[in-house]
């Protein structure tokens, strides 16, 4: 007697155990994996980054996104290669220069200290004996650390090219394929849900699209204008300091402010001042310029280049940083606002879901590009006009 095939069924704690196990495998292997994500972690945010741009030119000029995105390996690696011949030397001079000046400047340091240790100014009283471990805790690990900061290139070679390569490859593939994995990932919603969950794929992404490119807009921006307000003061390593001051700027409230006790320190330890001042007016000088570009930076440039993407209270952000560099270190310190800010978008989602809330009006999301007609509908053919009818109209 032949038994008829039947279909497995998962019942609902079935299907919950499943995705929790395959859950917690996809977890195990990120973490287990840890050591080679980089470049595609990288790969990643690159291809987010760039595709709204490959895929504008692909729409305007009908050339396949491939091309495109070659045309775009290219004129990075010329403006990467332009930077390297034109900075290049003067960075590495200035870089080896300050590292080989570490000690001396802790020394300097010390005795600055020593023989300054109660300043007067203006009535006001400033004790520097409690701030000599922390400075000398700095200096220290400083001379320690910048050295080995030298870039995973220099490191292993090999292994960076491999991981260089890797990069590229994936790159290449996301760029390439980006609209069939969007859509691929959306097809994963069942279709009476599929326009909600767009929306909501929307609003993730202005979030995520104004802060990071907000956010690698502002270290060209910063790095150029410490850069001028450097050379102008005649800062030693202006070059190095100017472009640590940008990188810097992708770790909020703690980067820049770090950025700026870097300057001062180095102003306070030069041997020579411009304009005959003293090494206290010059750092006193340098830390109010960055205070106002600090200032401008808020209210100004942040503004225009960021837009409105991230709406944090101050009090969140403090948290998002806290608790993004206690979890997951330097990296955390990097994803921790962009992370608040989604968590946020979504737990404002899902309790208008458990209080059956109507959606916002402008939360409705527009037909997807694939369910609208790609052309109107044809007209409906005239119908043959009969010899007598003809006859009448002429007559």
């Amino acid at each position: 007697m032949s038994v008829e095939p039947k279909p497995i069924r998962l019942s609902s704690t079935g299907k919950f155990i499943t995705v929790l196990l395959i859950v917690a495998l996809s977890l195990l292997l990120i973490w287990l994996a840890q050591s080679i994500l980089a470049p595609f972690i990288a790969a990643l945010i690159t291809a987010y980054l760039f595709n709204p741009l490959i895929g504008w030119l692909n729409r305007r000029t009908g050339v396949g996104r491939a091309v495109w995105i070659l045309v775009l390996y290219v004129l990075v690696g010329i403006v990467v290669y332009g930077l390297i011949q034109t900075f290049g030397p003067r960075l590495a001079a200035q870089y080896g220069e300050m590292v080989a000046q570490l000690p001396a400047m802790r020394v300097q340091i010390e005795q600055l200290l020593m023989a300054n240790q109660i300043w007067d100014l203006g009535g006001i009283t400033f004790d520097l004996r409690e701030l000599e471990a922390p400075i000398y805790s700095f200096v220290s690990d400083l001379a320690t650390t910048l050295p080995s900061a030298v870039p995973h290139l220099v490191v292993s070679a090999l292994e960076s090219v491999v991981l260089f390569v890797t990069y590229l490859i994936v790159t290449f593939y996301l760029l390439l394929q980006a609209e069939q994995l969007t859509d691929w990932m959306y097809g994963l919603v069942p279709a009476p849900y599929r326009a909600e969950m767009r929306t909501l794929g929307q609003q993730v992404d202005a979030t995520l699209n104004g802060y990071i490119r907000g956010t690698l807009m502002l270290i060209p921006i910063m790095s150029v204008l410490t850069y001028i307000l450097l050379t102008f003061l005649q800062v030693r390593y202006a070059l190095v300091i100017a472009i640590a001051s940008g990188v810097l700027e992708i770790i909020p409230l703690i980067g820049p402010w770090s950025a700026a006790g870097l300057a001062v320190s180095v102003s306070l330890l030069q041997p020579t001042t411009p304009f005959g001042w003293s090494h206290l007016l010059l750092a006193v000088v340098i830390g109010v310029a960055y205070f106002v570009l600090r200032m401008a930076e808020d209210n100004f440039i942040i503004p225009q280049v960021m837009g409105h993407a991230v709406h944090l209270h101050p009090v969140l952000v403090l948290f998002a940083i806290l608790a993004g560099g206690a979890i997951g270190g330097p990296f955390g310190l990097l994803i921790g606002i962009p992370a608040v800010a989604v968590g946020r978008l979504l737990l404002r989602y899902l309790y208008r879901k458990l209080i059956d809330a109507p959606e916002p009006p402008h939360d409705v999301a527009p037909p997807p590009p694939e369910t609208r007609p790609l052309t109107k509908p044809l007209k409906k053919p005239a119908q043959p006009i009969a010899p007598q009818q003809l006859r009448k109209r002429r007559s």
